[in-house]
């Protein structure tokens, strides 16, 4: 009997998360603004609310002379007013990354940051599955293996990624990024001509470079090795469709976010992380062009066409319909499918979750009635009528966020 996984849940045809950096937010104010004015419904100062599902990041210490928003006030024990904040956005799961422990561009990163970070995380009980490394020189704490980077490394004072587990870390972003619309796409013309172009640049601009920007393929997620023995997933993230980026603010979101980039990632169909930093020079009001972009990106997630959420749920999402396993039982009088709970991938066993199956979707070809159970108990499934392929299918419904009443003191 054919049972197989439909490559995004019902009916949609890609998947898209926007990954934005903390640095250089230009105020608590507008931070939380622009986040309801994404997320929820609510009146806000950018008009009524979109009511999509984005993610955000955020560090715990500023160790620069800058403006910064941060978990504590500088490099003390502190809290400023963003603390609160982001604990109610860990805890409804709109904040999942880390963007390091914190702004140390100048150095000064020490080991007992990250314990007095983890003890935070611990004493609230909040899982944080995303780790973007931040920051160029000088920064040590950063995860991978170009130069400058140390986290990684048991002998050096910066290291740190053996705490990490203790957050719930399972995805990295060490740096790499792409001008390609749509990882894991299909093989077309636009997807193959990127790819042999970053391929060239990797061979030629990028020869002397021990880990440059572009990748030899389109992964979306690829195993990382990290040098005290542990395995995590290490993905990447789209800058721009082509030519080079500034720094990724606000307006360069606009064009990031442009119909015709849009467009392209329906018809590719693959999945986006897209690298941007969109608190950065926001004020109280945004430019028209990203207004506008914005509404036509609704448009498109309202009309199912394109699967939105955050980081680590689109993360999750491709982790789970590649490597899942399950058994199907033909029976008389129906079809049971069961989903183990232990998944087999290549950084090794990992548990799942019931919140980690949301939007699973399988194609089904016998006209009786199908169930799902997990862990013994039968799941919430919709029947879904036949898509673009002529097959039928049964989902898990993907579960959108509550977005939490935030308030600014």
């Amino acid at each position: 009997m054919n049972v197989k996984i439909r490559k995004f849940p019902y009916p949609f045809k890609c998947a898209f998360s926007i990954s934005s950096d903390i640095d250089n937010a230009s105020s608590l104010e507008s931070f939380v603004q622009f986040m309801d004015f994404l997320n929820s419904e609510n009146q806000t100062i950018y008009g009524p609310g979109l009511g999509l599902e984005v993610g955000n990041s955020f560090w715990f210490f500023n160790g620069s002379k800058s403006f910064q928003l941060s978990y504590f006030e500088g490099l003390t024990n502190k809290e400023t007013l963003l603390a609160p904040i982001i604990r109610t956005f860990l805890q409804s799961k709109h904040i999942d990354t880390l963007h390091s422990w914190g702004n140390f561009d100048k150095g000064g990163f020490r080991r007992s940051y990250a314990n007095k970070g983890i003890e935070v995380l611990n004493k609230y009980n909040f899982d944080v599955p995303v780790w973007v490394n931040h920051g160029i020189n000088l920064n040590y704490q950063k995860i991978g293996d170009y130069p400058n980077m140390h986290g990684d490394d048991p002998n050096h004072s910066c290291y740190h990624s053996d705490l990490l587990s203790e957050s719930g870390f399972e995805y990295v972003w060490t740096g790499k990024a792409t001008h390609i619309i749509g990882q894991e796409g299909k093989n077309n013309l636009s997807i193959f001509t990127k790819s042999f172009i970053q391929r060239l640049f990797k061979k030629i601009k990028y020869r002397n470079v021990k880990d440059p920007i572009y990748d030899d393929d389109n992964k979306l997620l690829r195993p990382l090795f990290l040098r005290d023995g542990n395995k995590v997933w290490e993905f990447i993230r789209f800058i721009n469709s082509w030519g080079n980026a500034g720094e990724l603010d606000l307006y360069e979101f606009a064009d990031q976010i442009k119909i015709q980039n849009l467009k392209r990632l329906i018809k590719n169909q693959g999945f986006m992380i897209l690298y941007t930093h969109f608190n950065e020079n926001l004020s109280r009001s945004i430019p028209k062009k990203l207004y506008h972009n914005l509404k036509i990106l609704k448009q498109m997630v309202d009309s199912e066409d394109i699967l939105m959420g955050t980081t680590s749920r689109i993360l999750k999402y491709w982790e789970i319909s590649n490597y899942v396993s399950y058994e199907v039982q033909d029976l008389q009088d129906k079809v049971i499918i069961t989903i183990n709970e232990d998944m087999h991938c290549p950084i090794g066993i990992k548990s799942i979750k019931k919140l980690h199956l949301s939007g699973l979707t399988f194609y089904i070809n016998i006209p009786k009635p199908h169930n799902i159970v997990f862990k013994n108990k039968l799941c919430k499934t919709i029947i879904n009528p036949p898509d673009e392929t002529g097959e039928k299918s049964i989902s898990i419904p993907w579960q959108k966020l509550e977005y939490p009443k935030v308030n600014i003191l």
